[in-house]
C-alpha cells in the first residue's frame, strides 16, 4: 500500500430504501435526520437521499430506538437545555464520522429544535382524507403514506376496500400508470346514516330541518 490511504466511499441511500430497512414512516425518518443533524439531499423530483457518510449514524440510531431508547437520549443527537438554549451532544465516534459541514448542519438543527413547535392539528389526517374524497383525485402509495403517516410498503400491502379509519374506504385503481399502485379515497356511505340516527336520538333536526323554524299565525275572521 502507498502512503496515501484511499478514502472509503459511502454511497448515498434513498430515503425510501431506508424506510423499508428501518420499518418507519417518512415523517419518522425526517425526525431522525433532524435529530442527527443530517441534511437530506434532493436528487430529483421523486428521489431524496440520505448522505452515505451518515448512514452508519442512522443505523446506530435505529438500533437505539428498537432497544427502547428515544431520539433525545441517543448519543450525538441534538439536545435542548432546560434554560431554553440548545447544545450539541456529540460523541467522539460521531465527531470522527462528521465532516464536510456536518457539524454546521448539527448546529442548524439545534437552533431549529430550540424554536417552539407549531401546534399539531389532531384532525389533520381526517381533513386530508375528506378533501381527497371530495376532490376524487387518485393518490399514489407514496402520497397516501405521507398523508397517513405510514410507510409506503404498508400502504401498498392493503387490499381493495381497506378502511384506514372509520368513515373512509380506499379503492385500488385498476389501471397502474408506470407500474405504481394508485388509490381513490371514498366516503363510507354508512357515515350519513349514522349521523342521521345520532341526530334523531338527541332530539335535534338533521339537514335543512335544523335551519327552518315554522310558526303558526292566526288570521282574523271577517
Amino acid at each position: 500500500m502507498t502512503a496515501l490511504e484511499l478514502e472509503e466511499i459511502h454511497p448515498d441511500v434513498s430515503i425510501a430504501e431506508l424506510e423499508r430497512r428501518w420499518g418507519i414512516s417518512r415523517n419518522a425518518l425526517k425526525a431522525r435526520a433532524k435529530a442527527l443533524g443530517v441534511e437530506l439531499q434532493r436528487k430529483g423530483p421523486t428521489l431524496t437521499v440520505w448522505p452515505g457518510d451518515r448512514v452508519a449514524d442512522g443505523d446506530r440510531l435505529d438500533a437505539h430506538c428498537k432497544a427502547g431508547g428515544s431520539l433525545a437520549s441517543f448519543p450525538g443527537a441534538v439536545a435542548v437545555t432546560p434554560h431554553g438554549g440548545s447544545e450539541l451532544a456529540v460523541t467522539p465516534e460521531l465527531a470522527v464520522t462528521s465532516h464536510d459541514g456536518s457539524q454546521l448542519a448539527l448546529l442548524a438543527a439545534a437552533v431549529a429544535a430550540a424554536m417552539p413547535a407549531a401546534p399539531v392539528d389532531p384532525l389533520r389526517r381526517a381533513k386530508a382524507l375528506a378533501e381527497a374524497a371530495e376532490l376524487g383525485v387518485a393518490l399514489s402509495s407514496l402520497e397516501l403514506a405521507e398523508l397517513l403517516g405510514m410507510s409506503p410498503a404498508t400502504v401498498s400491502s392493503w387490499p381493495d376496500g381497506h378502511q384506514p379509519r372509520p368513515g373512509f374506504k380506499l379503492l385500488r385503481c385498476k389501471q397502474k400508470p408506470g407500474g405504481a399502485v394508485w388509490w381513490v379515497v371514498q366516503r363510507d356511505g354508512a357515515t350519513a346514516s349514522i349521523r342521521a340516527i345520532a341526530g334523531a336520538a338527541s332530539g335535534r333536526s338533521v339537514g335543512f330541518g335544523a335551519c327552518l323554524t315554522i310558526e303558526a299565525v292566526s288570521l282574523p275572521c271577517f
